[in-house]
């Protein structure tokens, strides 16, 4: 199968718990309850904020003012692309996660975490800033389904949409000690073996242009 480039695709934020299930299905990671999901979240908020901590010492960014009791943090940063003048051509970056994992699922919150994943935040800085890359590779691990990378080729025949829905099994090698604290060996295991397998971190869809006849797909 053949896999995009990650400076083409796409993070695309879903609060919907059917992608979720039926990321479930494709990985062979079964979904388990809303309490076990806010439970290993709970866990990963040491390694969460570690990753806030290497992004203000080394990148620059800086807690926002007020705080708010129910993330886990809110950090800004101005924009790194300017003007021959020197003026921001892009309204400041700004990174938020909750505290508990259930406000990726409200409904009145489903517009602000779409603005937090959508953002040029993870369009192009996920590419350049290793703590924003770790994120969200974690909270793929994490939620798998609710956040995803997604690239789309348009050719003659159609379109074909191809969709990630786990980091890469490097990754997930480089970060093992840290993603067992998490996890715990047998979950772990799980996601290196669907990490680590293309057809089941990697899904492709397509659909034909009318008039043409479908194309098997890769």
């Amino acid at each position: 199968m053949q896999t995009p480039t990650s400076s083409t695709a796409q993070v695309y934020f879903s609060s919907d718990v059917r992608n979720m299930d039926s990321w479930a299905r494709r990985t062979g990671i079964p979904l388990t309850t809303a309490e076990a999901l806010g439970t290993t979240y709970a866990r990963a908020h040491k390694w969460l904020l570690s990753l806030k901590t290497q992004l203000i010492q080394q990148h620059g960014w800086q807690e926002a003012e007020p705080a708010d009791s129910r993330m886990l943090f809110t950090i800004e940063a101005p924009s790194p692309w300017r003007s021959p003048s020197g003026l921001p051509l892009s309204p400041q970056l700004r990174l938020q996660l909750p505290t508990h994992a259930s406000s990726f699922f409200s409904p009145e919150r489903r517009v602000q975490w779409q603005m937090v994943f959508h953002s040029d935040l993870f369009a192009t800085q996920r590419l350049i800033v290793q703590p924003i890359t770790d994120i969200l590779n974690l909270i793929q691990c994490l939620l798998t389904g609710v956040v995803t990378l997604v690239y789309e080729e348009q050719l003659p025949q159609g379109t074909y949409t191809t969709t990630r829905g786990l980091p890469s099994v490097q990754w997930i090698n480089a970060n093992q000690a840290a993603l067992l604290e998490v996890f715990g060996r047998a979950h772990f295991k799980q996601l290196w073996k669907a990490a680590n397998d293309r057809t089941t971190s990697f899904k492709v869809d397509f659909e034909p242009r009318r008039g043409v006849a479908p194309k098997p797909l890769p």
